[in-house]
């Protein structure tokens, strides 16, 4: 997207943008900046109704969200030519260039036929003459007729590689926040969501941390890949009741954690045995043994941001609330003090 607004315009914007960061607690990153930018000046309605329901949700907008609206609103059509997708793309377009030509040519070719053909007839007056102009338009028609569809199968060809191309892209900014084997949020993007909700005056959010009973045991006796097999079945689980705007995270190892923006403690624990009792209920059979694996458990640690807390302290609380559901016998909730 380019800006069009004159200095005075540009200015007024500026007057308007700055408060409402500080009020919303946004980083005043030179993204953020061009994104609230195009906020105030109201040219993206549906940014604008994104960024204010996020707003309701949040308190702020998160970095994650923030680069996502980025992404979508403000340089969509830039991110087309990233440096690798536009290599290819230049590829396909020489191609495609060189498919034109041909077939332009062929069609001059044609068009001369044609010219040719006309004036032999005007001049032509006996059956031998016209049955050959035919034959050569005939011959001529087929040829162009195949140029043609040559030049459209290359189009196909190309919008497909295309296509594939954008899913290549879209794939890569996944890879920047998605951990590759549960599919959840990756570390960063709880480090980038904490910090954040922690700088609002009045923060609203709790956080869980859930860790897989004995799962160094489970993998020295079922082997990596079933551990594997284990943490993905766990994921899916957290992700399927860690709905927008809750955030799923893969922690680290056999470590997970919910981040619950707006979200009470009680309902947190409501939703931590609820997540407990789903993992208590995995049953895994082994291909090669038949064996079915029924005991796989995780436990639970519930805390709640106080204010001015950092989120350092927060995970502390969290993880101190899980190693005391690991005292208290495993596959367990337990609240931080």
């Amino acid at each position: 997207m380019k800006f069009a607004d004159n200095s005075h315009q540009a200015t007024e914007y500026l007057r308007q943008v700055i408060p409402l960061m500080v009020k919303n607690v946004i980083p005043p990153t030179p993204l953020n900046y061009a994104l609230w930018y195009a906020y105030v000046s109201q040219t993206l309605p549906k940014l604008n109704q994104q960024m204010d329901k996020v707003l309701e949700i949040y308190g702020t907008c998160p970095n994650r969200v923030s680069e996502q609206l980025f992404s979508e609103f403000l340089i969509k059509d830039e991110t087309e030519n990233a440096e690798v997708v536009q290599r290819a793309l230049l590829s396909v377009m020489g191609d495609l260039e060189s498919s034109a030509s041909t077939t332009v040519q062929d069609t001059e070719a044609y068009n001369e036929v044609l010219q040719e053909s006309l004036a032999a007839l005007k001049k032509g007056n006996d059956d031998q003459s016209l049955e050959s102009i035919i034959q050569n338009l005939a011959s001529n028609t087929e040829t162009i007729s195949e140029s043609t569809r040559q030049f459209q199968t290359k189009i196909d060809h190309a919008q497909a590689e295309i296509s594939s191309l954008k899913q290549e892209l879209d794939k890569s900014r996944r890879d920047a926040t998605i951990d590759p084997l549960t599919g959840l949020f990756n570390r960063r993007v709880f480090d980038m969501e904490i910090n954040q909700l922690a700088e609002n005056p009045n923060p609203d959010v709790t956080l869980i941390m859930v860790d897989i009973d004995f799962f160094k045991k489970f993998n020295d006796t079922y082997g990596h890949q079933m551990g594997d097999k284990v943490l993905q079945y766990v994921a899916k689980l957290i992700k399927e009741e860690c709905t927008e705007p809750l955030v799923p995270v893969r922690f680290g190892g056999e470590e997970f954690s919910m981040l619950l923006p707006g979200m009470s403690i009680e309902d947190a624990c409501a939703l931590a045995e609820k997540v407990r009792h789903r993992i208590a209920a995995i049953r895994i059979k082994q291909k090669k043994s038949g064996e079915v694996i029924s005991s796989v458990t995780a436990s639970f640690g519930v805390a709640r941001l106080d204010r001015e807390e950092s989120p350092e302290d927060l995970i502390a609380r969290a993880d101190a609330a899980l190693y005391k559901a690991k005292e208290a016998g495993r596959n367990n909730v337990q609240i931080a003090s």
